[in-house]
């Protein structure tokens, strides 16, 4: 048991760092790109006022990643990939909110809704998308969302391959937060299996009462 206990630690420490990994990739991404967008600002200054074609370049770059994007009527952008349906926003200048709506859910009086958050809590410190839960609906259930900020901006040439690292996150954080919740789950069997009743003894042997 205690070998089965080590390799699990091991398996856990390494898929946390490669989590690690990937979110300090998409942060420094993040951080290339803000300086690349505000360089470019600053040599336009004169033009400051005039809101770049964010929309249009979204639609563009899914475009080029063989999707087929669609624009709503408010203005964002509905898109599948790899079979899951994604929500495209835009906030003004370059910002982006992308999610990935509704893609589980689970009733409010589920026993098991403590280790889904503790898992959800997990998986959202060590990944760049962020899981989110809405408010119970009228039949009690909780909706999973997750959704990520990024900046997108012409002046940027990895575009295409920087929205598809993007996109493949969210199913990671999925990944994870599973993986995080199976963890628990052993952890819980393993505490039971170890718990005995006061006063139970293993090899308590009856009392021979038999007379001699």
């Amino acid at each position: 048991m205690g070998s089965i206990l080590f390799i699990a630690l091991i398996v856990g420490l390494v898929a946390y760092w490669a989590n690690y990994r990937v979110k300090q990739e998409m942060d420094d991404n993040c951080e290339a790109r803000k300086a690349t967008i505000n360089q470019h600002e600053n040599k336009n200054s004169m033009n400051q006022n005039q809101e770049p074609d964010t929309p249009g370049l979204m639609f563009s770059t899914l475009n080029n990643l063989g999707c087929q994007p669609t624009t709503n009527d408010d203005g964002s952008i509905s898109v599948s990939y790899q079979g899951e349906n994604f929500l495209i926003e835009f906030g003004g200048g370059p910002y982006v909110r992308i999610w990935d709506p509704m893609w589980s859910g689970m009733r409010v009086d589920d026993p098991e809704l403590s280790k889904v958050k503790e898992a959800m809590n997990s998986a959202n410190f060590n990944f760049g998308p962020t899981v989110v839960m809405t408010a119970p609906d009228e039949d009690g259930v909780i909706g999973f969302h997750s959704r990520c900020d990024i900046m997108l901006h012409p002046t940027c040439s990895d575009n295409v391959p920087y929205v598809k690292t993007v996109l493949d996150s969210f199913f990671r954080i999925k990944e994870q937060m599973r993986n995080n919740y199976q963890q628990l789950l052993h952890q819980q069997t393993e505490i039971t299996r170890r718990r005995r009743p006061i006063g139970f003894t293993a090899n308590h042997e009856p009392e021979n009462t038999q007379e001699q």
